[in-house]
């Protein structure tokens, strides 16, 4: 199979999942920065009592909360500062919606939901990369940091 069959016939749950940081509406920003901070993840999923997705906390989140009047961060609850425009997968989903997703919603996470909508994981641009670049290999030139460009190898230069 091609790259074009494999997205279609290929499912979400087959890509690499990053593990979620999940909180709850009522959770201070100070400590949602903090969760994303120690575990190196850009978002934060908001999530009800059954673990079903609510919204999206990210660092966007976070610059527009820098930008507006100062504020107590301790005192002032996430879920008054979700990002509007976010979207979730289900893990049974053609790899060919979350790539549309990407292209349409231009967005680097996506929350990715079981069959009951209770949330997995994530998955995104990069997981989507290396899925081609390990599938596909031949359709992915790679040249590492630090190495000397090429034209400084070719005949004549």
């Amino acid at each position: 199979m091609g790259l074009i069959e494999n997205i279609q016939e290929e499912r979400v749950r087959d890509l690499p999942l990053r593990e979620a940081i999940k909180i709850t509406a009522d959770l201070p920003v100070s400590v949602a920065v903090e969760r994303m901070r120690s575990n190196e993840l850009g978002c934060a999923i908001v999530v009800d009592d059954q673990d079903r997705p609510l919204g999206v906390f990210t660092e966007r989140s976070v610059i527009d909360l820098m930008l507006q009047p100062p504020v107590d961060w301790d005192s002032l609850p996430v879920g008054e500062h979700l990002e509007s425009d976010w979207f979730c997968v289900c893990q049974d989903d053609p790899l060919s919606e979350l790539v549309q997703a990407i292209c349409e919603r231009r967005a680097r996470f996506f929350c990715v939901t079981d069959a009951e909508g209770q949330v997995v994981g994530l998955t995104g641009q990069k997981a989507l990369s290396e899925y081609i670049a390990d599938h596909f290999p031949q359709l992915v030139m790679v040249q590492s940091v630090g190495s000397k460009p090429g034209t400084e190898t070719r005949e004549g230069a």
